[in-house]
């Protein structure tokens, strides 16, 4: 092997090397955030698994999509930027809306830069997590792990300061209950506001204007003409 020889084998070594590493910091990139908490190393988290972080655990039922007990790299949550103040939701947009309210540019929203925003004014106290006059980064946080405290303490029936699964299990299953119970209630609410002859009973001409317009032959399974709660109840897609 002469010399010009080697020294293409050592160029191809080279470049394939650095193919290897690019290839491997890319799939590092593309790691699931919450791979730590993957324990036994399967791609997945259990139940198990997921008590390690409390809202995690929390919106478990919710994210377990095939509801078989595990959260693949799917059905994780992925976080899409830093979460704005108020109802002015998260990413870039949360962001700019802040700093929009924080006219000095110190990262803090005071009191008087809030009024500048009725709606976000009008929630200051509450989200004054820490209660120093002004809402940062640090009340965000604090609020965060004031719902993680309250929804473990909730969730630990004995108290012992753990959580085991049969805890874990029942407190998805009332926190079920409860959006049941309140996506009920918003339904009835709903239905009564569009029921305008108060006849127990939506007709076409009444759901003319809304979502239901489109499904209405559908869920009319009796095909009297109009749609009763139950035929509505009925139609509704099954929570997995």
């Amino acid at each position: 092997m002469n010399r010009k020889t080697l020294l293409f084998v050592a160029v191809l070594a080279a470049l394939g090397a650095g193919s290897t590493l690019a290839a491997t910091q890319a799939a590092d990139a593309q790691k699931p955030a919450r791979a730590s908490l993957d324990k036994n190393n399967d791609g997945a988290i259990d139940k198990a698994e997921a008590a390690a972080h409390p809202r995690l655990a929390e919106r478990f039922a919710d994210l377990d999509s095939n509801g078989d007990g595990k959260l693949s790299a799917e059905e994780r949550p992925h976080r899409q930027g830093m979460r704005g103040p108020g109802r002015h939701g998260g990413g870039e947009r949360g962001a700019m809306a802040f700093r929009k309210l924080d006219a000095d540019g110190d990262g803090k929203v005071s009191r008087a830069e809030a009024a500048a925003d009725p709606s976000f004014a009008g929630r200051f106290d509450r989200l004054d997590a820490n209660k120093d006059g002004a809402i940062d980064r640090l009340d965000r946080e604090l609020r965060g792990q004031q719902r993680r405290d309250a929804w473990f303490a909730k969730a630990d029936a004995d108290k012992d300061g753990k959580l085991t699964r049969a805890e874990i299990d029942q407190a998805h299953a009332a926190r079920r209950a409860e959006a049941g119970q309140r996506m009920q209630a918003r339904m009835d609410q709903r239905f009564a506001t569009a029921d305008a002859n108060k006849d127990g009973r939506l007709s076409r001409e009444e759901v003319k204007d809304g979502r239901l317009a489109s499904r209405f032959d559908a869920l009319d399974t009796d095909k009297d003409g109009s749609l009763s709660k139950d035929e509505l109840a009925a139609g509704r897609p099954a929570r997995r």
